[in-house]
């Protein structure tokens, strides 16, 4: 029995200037999707994972590679697809696991999906009304264009995100036989916000033969909260009402729901019990699980919640969850690729010039052969050495600032404003900057702890120097000294008693 094939997944942009285009309609897409799908299907052919199909730069690649460029793939769609294509782009694998993310037709099937992106917010103002509590926006938007793409992570958790929206969207089931709901979890910073905006874009153009349009939701869970008695309730039920509204109003749109840091909503009504907290919390951790249970039902609503404080859900909440998913801090592994991702992003954009293809900074498996070899001249080795000096011992222990994807993603840019004085930054000059950026970085970290530590052992004296006084002020030394052992024979902390003994010195 031969191996089942695997899928790739190749996105095709309109370009804004054709959107409202009177010769292009739906119809056109549709022809234009098939037409493509059949062309990038044929024999010979070869794909690599994240190629820019329509990008004429690659041509510079092809003395090397061999590789066979747009032209070639695309043949008499080529012109075509430039005119009306802002991009055509292989995003994503699906199938028998490869060693390698270059695919030949004959192991792959091709799906090309084609899209535009919005620009503006498309909530009416009778929605922005109904719905104050939210932003209401249509997908895809250019606000998370290449976000996706971006987030980079040691495990397959996009890959396995992207198969429980394929599965439960497909309407190969009953409704209610999947459950919608996916919970994200882990320290703040590791992206899991970004990830759900960036799974919401891609479900919609994912499933743009499905729906014929996608609405995301993000609840700003802090206008959920009231000081008021029942009002953080009241508000939470009138919330999944009006989105239940919205879903059964338009059965043909997909409906994504972002609720981030749900622990505002979603606490533990045990734990509140027991810490004396308000029943308002507890009523409004009521009015969300009835609200899920109610609005869930709906075959076209995905609910994408986020939370730093996994322990403080409450168990209700956790078990109606259909996928739950620990975000961690970025491995070496991912922080490398986070940075070349960010460093090439700027290439793209010309805050970092290119000169030379050779300044095209490889993969992480490539950069780890280049530093074994000792070629410390190499991109992928600079890029290395600064990853391992992030998270060797000169990083304070007690310090988390390296550890989140954020701190990571932010840091080339940083680093630039920081250090540019000139009108050009090569590569090498991007990496030095980056370098001398962490050095920096590290130096005020260490004398933050140093300045720590001398006021606390400051602090400390005082304490030890004022308990004296009182044992003087209480009696003379000889009955202070009876009060002292007498003291030092209860129970009290070891911390206490050693403070007390020095006290006496």
């Amino acid at each position: 029995m031969s191996e089942t094939k695997g899928v790739i997944f190749i996105e095709a942009r309109i370009r804004d200037d054709k959107i409202n285009d009177a010769d292009i309609d739906r119809i056109s897409y549709e022809k234009l999707q098939a037409e493509l799908e059949h062309q990038l299907s044929s024999e010979n052919l070869t794909f690599e994972l994240l190629e820019e199909i329509l990008d004429d730069s690659r041509n510079l690649w092809l003395l090397v590679t061999n590789e066979m460029d747009g032209e070639h793939k695309l043949g008499p769609l080529y012109q075509y697809a430039k005119d009306i294509l802002e991009s055509l782009k292989v995003v994503e694998y699906m199938g028998p696991t490869k060693e390698f993310t270059c695919y030949t037709t004959e192991d792959v099937r091709v799906e090309v999906q084609i899209y535009f992106l919005y620009h503006t917010s498309d909530s009416t103002a009778e929605e922005d009304q109904q719905l104050p509590q939210a932003e209401i926006i249509s997908l895809p938007h250019s606000r998370f264009a290449n976000q996706w793409e971006e987030l980079v992570f040691q495990d397959d958790i996009k890959c396995d995100l992207i198969w429980n929206v394929l599965v439960k969207f497909s309407r190969l089931g009953e409704v209610g036989d999947m459950n919608p709901l996916i919970l994200l979890h882990g320290p703040p910073g590791t992206g899991k916000t970004t990830l759900c905006r960036g799974l919401a874009q891609k479900a919609s153009i994912r499933l743009n033969t499905i729906y014929t349009q996608t609405r995301f939701i993000q609840i700003k869970t802090a206008t959920l909260l009231s000081k008021y008695f029942s009002e953080s309730a009241r508000q939470v039920d009138e919330i999944f009402t009006k989105i239940t509204h919205i879903c059964r109003q338009n059965p043909d749109e997909l409906i994504c729901v972002l609720i981030d840091e749900v622990e505002s909503i979603a606490s533990s009504r045990e734990f509140s019990t027991k810490s004396g907290e308000s029943q308002d919390s507890l009523r409004a951790t009521n009015a969300l699980l009835t609200g899920l249970d109610r609005t869930k039902m709906n075959s076209n609503i995905i609910f994408l919640f986020t939370s730093n404080m996994y322990e403080a859900l409450d168990f209700a909440f956790l078990d109606r969850c259909g996928l739950i998913c620990s975000i961690n801090p970025p491995s070496i592994m991912s922080q490398y690729e986070i940075l070349r991702t960010k460093l090439h992003k700027l290439m793209r954009r010309g805050v970092i010039e290119v000169t030379h293809p050779i300044e095209i900074i490889p993969a992480y498996d490539e950069a780890i052969l280049a530093s074994t070899a000792e070629q410390t001249y190499h991109p992928g080795c600079k890029l290395l050495d600064i990853v391992h000096m992030i998270r060797s011992g000169n990083v304070n222990a007690k310090s988390r600032r390296w550890i989140s994807g954020r701190s990571i993603t932010q840091l080339p840019e940083q680093a630039i404003l920081r250090y540019l004085r000139s009108e050009k930054c090569d590569l090498n000059m991007a990496l030095a900057y980056i370098t001398k950026f962490i050095i920096f970085e590290q130096d005020q970290d260490k004398i933050s702890m140093e300045v720590k530590q001398d006021v606390g052992i400051m602090l400390n004296r005082d304490r030890k120097r004022k308990f004296r006084l009182i044992l003087d002020d209480i009696c003379d030394s000889q009955a202070a000294d009876k009060y002292r052992k007498a003291i030092l024979s209860q129970s009290l902390s070891a911390s206490f008693k050693i403070q007390i003994e020095e006290c006496h010195m």
